[in-house]
């Protein structure tokens, strides 16, 4: 059973409607005073629509906002690494294929916070629109991760230097060990100790050259002896400094995760004591809310670029319109083919924009129900403007409107050109209806889009679909026993940064004085220009497609309710008009009465008339419509 009749939402004036039969504005459309139907654009002779359907805030706080906010924090399980590093040993034993070493992957910890720094906030582009959660937080906790990785570089730089000054020559020893231990283990080294026992000639200059070495050294061998006890005095101090600062860098993220947790109803929104920052992010909290979306092709499928990595294939029905007819008419007058399509009169003429009118009022009605759990989740239904991605880095960032920086730049032009004959134009207007569930995790949006020329009508909707978090990019903060635990286990994976910059040290000086024998090693990540194109942070973070059994179901589900609405609205708003809804009936339910999934499971979808059916395509002939009244 539908969860409201047709007939509740007839166009005024209609004989179906059982309302008021007062003539009715349709909102934000001028209207004629004399008829009280709505006045069409036209063209050069000034905008017939000063509004538009606006979207619904941003959410401030849910999941997907604070687990995003949480991963930028995230630091490399040590633990796990030891672990790894272990199991690959006894993979090497028996034969095995070696495991891989776990580590940071771009969608968490420090990488995660320098891509959203560079892609978003300090990108000279407009952030692309935020379905199901908000930047300013995770921007926030992004900006004080890069202020905690600068924080702890300088911590460490300062202690290389307190040190240096307060033992100079334990320092240097350090080094110089170090460098020689390279030096013999490297290539140059076993070189020369390959061409050193090669033949007796070399042997001898090799020992000869030992010897001026030797005798060189030997005046200086106090010294020497002092640097290399001071050397292990200030060894294990700089481990201790170097230990300390990754254990305070790891409590701290521990207090960052923390301030996202569930019982904070307020997380923070601007970054302390960084104010251009902040100013930025004030920009992206206004520009994420304008409703300009680019589009972009991939792997052949079309797809607008925030809504969603999941992108179906499109929906689209194209009809001749003809003027419906009743059962005499039929016997006594010629085919419908050959009826001439100019003699529509003027109560069956419309525009596009009536017609998404109807369907955007029809969405609405979604939101609420007879029954509480008949209504759709954070259902929301806005106009959009859909543009080429190649026209995105011309958009601006600040709002015009005479110096309101918060004004959409491009409402003027969804509500005059976008709203004009589509042919010749690659921005125009789209009508989106929108479920955010699952706290956001999911994201199920369809857009639709309606074109009147040569007296046909073309709707098509295309269906997107945001899916949740990667689990990388989703930190959930811990709590009871486990947050315990992990700070009980912290002291262990300070240990394991130390050996790891250690590591790292070493490798980078050897490699780089071309000491140490140079490896195959996977490409680094290089910063590549900005090229202008729109890029999503909520899309970089999440899955492709959904994986949960019930998180998909609901997510067809969805796509089924809103598509259907959409038809059965556009349906009834031509037999409204007094047109043939036959074919269109015919091609809308090839697209939405059923389709099919991966494992052949049927999904039960809304009929044109709008009740639920399940079976296979109807394939009689198309249903004639009568003439309303």
């Amino acid at each position: 059973m539908p969860l409201l009749s047709w007939r509740t939402v007839a166009p005024t004036g209609s004989p179906h409607c059982t309302g008021p039969q007062e003539p009715a504005a349709v909102p934000g459309v001028p209207v004629d005073g004399g008829t009280g139907k709505p006045i069409a654009y036209v063209p050069g002779q000034g905008p017939a629509r000063t509004t538009y359907a606006r979207r619904d805030p941003v959410p401030s706080a849910n999941s997907v906002i604070r687990g995003i906010a949480g991963s930028v924090h995230e630091r490399v399980n040590r633990i796990g690494q030891a672990r790894d590093w272990l199991g690959r040993w006894q993979d090497k034993m028996q034969g095995r294929p070696q495991r891989p070493i776990r580590e940071l992957d771009e969608c968490s910890g420090e990488p995660l916070a320098q891509w959203a720094l560079t892609n978003v906030l300090y990108a000279r582009k407009r952030p692309a629109p935020s379905f199901g959660f908000g930047l300013a937080p995770v921007l926030t906790h992004s900006v004080a991760a890069r202020r905690q990785r600068r924080l702890r570089g300088a911590l460490l730089l300062a202690t290389l230097v307190y040190l240096g000054g307060t033992h100079p020559r334990g320092l240097a020893a350090i080094v110089a060990t170090v460098l020689l231990w390279q030096f013999f283990i490297g290539r140059s080294g076993q070189a020369i100790m390959r061409w050193g026992f090669n033949a007796l000639v070399p042997a001898v200059l090799l020992v000869a050259a030992l010897f001026a070495l030797w005798t060189f050294a030997k005046p200086h061998l106090p010294l020497l002896r002092e640097a290399a006890l001071e050397g292990l005095l200030v060894a294990p101090r700089l481990l201790i400094a170097v230990t300390a600062l990754h254990l305070l860098d790891r409590w701290a993220c521990h207090a960052y995760v923390q301030s996202l947790r569930l019982g904070r109803g307020r997380i923070a929104t601007r970054p302390f004591l960084a104010p251009f920052a902040a100013k930025r992010i004030t920009a992206c909290e206004v520009t994420e809310r304008w409703q300009s979306i680019a589009y972009r092709r991939e792997s052949r499928v079309d797809r607008f670029v925030g809504a969603g990595l999941d992108s179906w294939p499109k929906g689209a029905t194209r009809i001749q319109l003809t003027s419906a007819r009743t059962s005499e008419d039929e016997e006594d007058g010629p085919p419908l083919a050959t009826a001439d399509l100019s003699d529509l009169d003027a109560s069956q003429k419309f525009e596009a924009d009536e017609l998404l009118d109807k369907v955007r009022d029809e969405l609405e009605e979604l939101r609420g129900a007879l029954v509480e759990t008949h209504a759709l989740p954070n259902c929301d239904v806005a106009e959009f403007l859909g543009i080429p991605e190649g026209r995105w880095k011309s958009l601006g960032q600040n709002g015009g409107g005479g110096g309101d920086k918060s004004e959409w730049p491009e409402a003027t032009e969804m509500c005059t050109e976008a709203r004009d004959a589509p042919t010749g134009h690659f921005s125009r207007r789209y009508l989106a209806a929108q479920v955010v569930a699952w706290d956001g995790q999911i994201v199920v949006t369809v857009f639709a889009h309606a074109a009147l020329e040569g007296n046909t009508l073309h709707f098509v909707t295309r269906p997107h679909v945001l899916a949740p978090l990667l689990s990388s990019a989703d930190v959930t903060p811990a709590k009871g026993w486990d947050l315990a635990r992990k700070l009980a286990e912290t002291p262990l994976h300070a240990c394991g940064d130390t050996v790891a910059l250690a590591s790292r040290v070493y490798t980078t000086i050897g490699r780089g004085l071309g000491l140490l024998t140079a490896v195959t090693m996977a490409a680094a990540a290089v910063r590549e220009k900005d090229d202008g194109r729109p890029v999503s942070l909520r899309e970089h973070c999440g899955r492709e497609t959904t994986e949960d059994m019930h998180q998909t179901e609901d997510v067809q589900r969805y796509v089924s309710i809103l598509q259907s609405r959409m038809f059965s609205t556009v349906s009834a708003f031509l037999a409204d008009h007094g047109l043939a809804t036959g074919e269109f009936k015919r091609q809308a339910i090839a697209i939405t009465q059923n389709f099919i999934s991966g494992d052949n499971n049927q999904v039960n979808t809304g009929n044109m008339g709008g009740g639920m059916q399940q079976g296979p395509m109807p394939g009689g002939p198309a249903n004639r419509t009568e003439k309303a009244g």
